[in-house]
């Protein structure tokens, strides 16, 4: 107990040091800064504190643990100490440079919808923010009492000019002819007895004429004659008047209607046909029909409003469509290009895991923040909404580089680290290497210092030294 005391209060102190150590090196060091040196040094401090019981004796067992590699549990011989460690082979990994870049959704195409007649009442709302609405789909409903009787009025007056019209174009009836050639003889029969009678009076006044130079009556009586002489004079001009007229009235209808009086006629129609067709647009307008297939984004519209050409009652995104708008920075554009894909994420939802595509990049950049936008084409996901806060990740660049698992790296200064490799002999051999990009799945590339197939330890690393062997007898194909 004492012993194993002693140990770990060695092991302690060890770490210390190492730790100082440790800590100097990366001030001097410019690898160590940002995220990867943060995670080579996580890296580190696990590997230093499994390897300072290299420097003690007693018995000490690592844990196993499966790399994204094929790894081997190997016993090595190193100070009369058995160690259980585990070896990887150096591959070759694609690697992908990503550029990150964030964006909101939005509409491919917004369709405003407005009312086309103005101030009248907004009377029923048939669909809601979200809707999927179809092109000609009835949305709105407006008071159209008014317009109705009016449309009433319209069509009784277009019947009355279509049966003058076609009264017109039917000609004069014999009925007619037979009713205007009988007023015609009755006016003439009435100008037989005017005549007849002013006869009678020019008679009365030339013999009264005689007798009142004879003396035989007074004058009186002559003026009496005399002006019932002119009554009837005056009666005969009447009537050869009402004869001319209804003579003339008698030629019209056997000549029938005239071409003037019937285009007047054709010309009253065709203005109450205008009439009743107005009317029927205006009737039309009070329904508001969607112009497009899509969703409904945005709902204004409100029962009792009264409508203005001005003001939208709804949005529609045609078809549903949407498309994510990256800022990506003009020193980034070089490397993007239309069709390429996009990995889609959101922190908010880390499920969403979407695929979509650059459509545009457009050619104007923002002229403070020197970022360009790009539009991505979004696939057709109803848990997508516009005004969504996503991230888009795209593929800039892809090639082939070796790779150990990060485990097998001892790190030191300048980029560089320390790994073992399993020679052929089965000794292990202390060798640099140059780090480049930590990759996902706890891998490391390699930039120098290992060849493809080469095999180095990753668990039990820190215990070895330049040299140990490894029993040939516990050793795996």
């Amino acid at each position: 107990m004492e012993i194993q005391n002693s140990i770990e209060e060695q092991e302690i102190e060890s770490s210390e040091i190492t730790n100082q150590s440790l800590l100097e090196s990366k001030q001097q060091n410019n690898w160590f800064s940002g995220n990867r040196g943060l995670m080579i040094g996580a890296i580190l401090g696990i590997t230093v504190g499994l390897g300072v019981s290299r420097v003690f004796s007693g018995e000490s067992t690592a844990e196993s643990t499966t790399e994204s590699q094929s790894v081997t549990p190997i016993e090595i011989q190193s100070q009369s100490q058995s160690t259980s460690v585990t070896i990887a082979t150096a591959s070759i990994t694609p690697i992908s440079r990503q550029l990150k870049a964030t964006g909101s959704v939005t509409a491919y195409e917004s369709i405003p919808v407005s009312s086309q007649a103005t101030g009248l009442q907004i009377k029923q709302i048939f669909v809601d923010e979200g809707d999927r609405v179809q092109q000609g789909q009835l949305l709105v409903q407006l008071n159209d009492a008014v317009l109705q009787a009016q449309l009433a009025q319209a069509k009784a007056q277009q019947e009355e000019a279509e049966s003058r019209l076609a009264e017109l174009l039917a000609g004069t009836r014999e009925e007619e002819i037979a009713r205007a050639q009988e007023n015609v003889a009755i006016v003439e029969a009435q100008i037989l007895e005017a005549e007849s009678s002013l006869d009678l009076a020019n008679k009365r006044v030339e013999r009264n004429s005689n007798l009142e130079a004879e003396g035989a009556i007074a004058r009186d009586r002559l003026d009496e004659v005399m002006n019932q002489q002119k009554i009837q004079e005056s009666a005969i001009r009447q009537i050869q008047a009402r004869l001319r007229e209804a003579k003339q009235q008698l030629q019209e209808l056997e000549k029938g209607p005239r071409p003037e009086v019937i285009s007047q006629a054709r010309a009253q129609l065709a203005h109450a046909k205008a009439q009743v067709q107005m009317i029927q647009a205006q009737l039309q307008d009070t329904k508001v029909i969607s112009p497009v297939s899509g969703i409904i984004s945005q709902r204004q519209a409100r029962v009792g409003d009264i409508t203005s050409s001005n003001e939208e009652l709804f949005t529609i995104i045609e078809n549903g469509r949407l498309e994510l708008r990256l800022s990506v920075p003009e020193t980034q554009l070089s490397s993007i290009a239309p069709g390429q894909k996009v990995e889609i994420q959101a922190d908010f939802d880390p499920n969403l895991q979407l695929l979509g595509t650059i459509r545009e990049i457009n050619p104007t950049l923002d002229e403070e923040s020197r970022q360009a936008t790009v539009k991505v084409d979004l696939p057709g996901v109803n848990s997508l909404k516009p005004g969504m806060f996503l991230q888009g990740l795209i593929t800039t660049k892809t090639f082939q580089t070796l790779t150990i698992p990060m485990g097998a790296v001892l790190p030191q200064s300048n980029n560089n680290a320390i790994v073992f490799v399993v020679q052929p002999d089965n000794t292990v051999k202390e060798q640099v290497v140059n780090m480049g990009e930590i990759l996902k799945d706890n891998r490391i590339e390699i930039k120098n210092g290992l060849q493809k197939n080469d095999r180095v330890v990753v668990k039990g690393a820190p215990y070895l030294k330049d040299g140990d062997r490894i029993q040939e007898s516990n050793l795996e194909s």
